[in-house]
């Protein structure tokens, strides 16, 4: 796909040319004589069939938010914007609500301002919702985190533990649903309490002290 784009018509050296880096998960342009753009793109992927078939779509978008953001920061960008991208089947005013209320949430976490947006209606395309976005960064030049520096004896690699799932591998947590099981209603098979889930899921019904479900873990952004 991307060497059937061709070359850019930003001429290189130019604001808006592309910079070229190696490894990375975001492309970087150049703006000024010291400063690039970071550009990310994702989606939140299968976890919203998950959320489809629970009716829940209280912090689905805190993933798209997430997983863009996350993308700018492992080429050592700063976060600095949101848009987001939904696709419908047919308008729900409280999907939307719900939905918007989320792409706040990861904004506000990712201390990064939502600038915009769009709305498709597609019944004859999409059977159910769909979600993605794009996030705008910003570095120093010759600060970018592009794995050239790495070298043997004088590197470090540090493993954070996560906290959950998050927004990938989907597809496999749903093939194990669909062959065990559970009852997503119930509590998980596992510990988890809220101290260690990120406050169980953000806007979890106000039930308050109400024991988390296997549901509550799966949705947790």
């Amino acid at each position: 796909l991307t060497a059937g784009l061709g070359r850019s018509v930003r001429s290189p050296g130019t604001r808006g040319s592309p910079v070229e880096t190696p490894n990375g998960f975001s492309g970087l342009i150049k703006f000024t004589q010291d400063t690039y753009l970071a550009l990310a793109t994702d989606g939140i992927g299968s976890k919203l069939m998950l959320a489809a078939k629970l009716g829940n779509y209280e912090s689905v978008a805190i993933d798209c938010v997430a997983m863009n953001v996350n993308d700018l920061l492992c080429i050592g960008a700063e976060p600095l914007a949101f848009v987001d991208y939904i696709a419908t089947p047919k308008p729900d005013p409280s999907t939307h609500a719900a939905l918007g209320r989320s792409l706040a949430e990861g904004c506000r976490q990712a201390r990064v301002t939502l600038s915009g947006g769009e709305t498709a209606t597609l019944p004859e395309m999409v059977k159910e919702y769909d979600m993605a976005g794009t996030a705008l960064g910003w570095l120093p030049k010759g600060s970018e985190l592009d794995g050239t520096r790495i070298a043997p004896g004088s590197s470090k690699m540090i493993g954070i533990p996560s906290n959950g799932i998050h927004s990938n591998g989907y597809s496999l947590v749903r093939k194990v649903l669909e062959i065990a099981k559970p009852d997503l209603n119930s509590p998980p098979p596992f510990a988890a309490t809220s101290s260690t889930r990120h406050e169980a899921t953000i806007f979890k019904a106000a039930g308050g002290d109400a024991a988390l479900t296997l549901a509550d873990v799966l949705l947790n952004p």
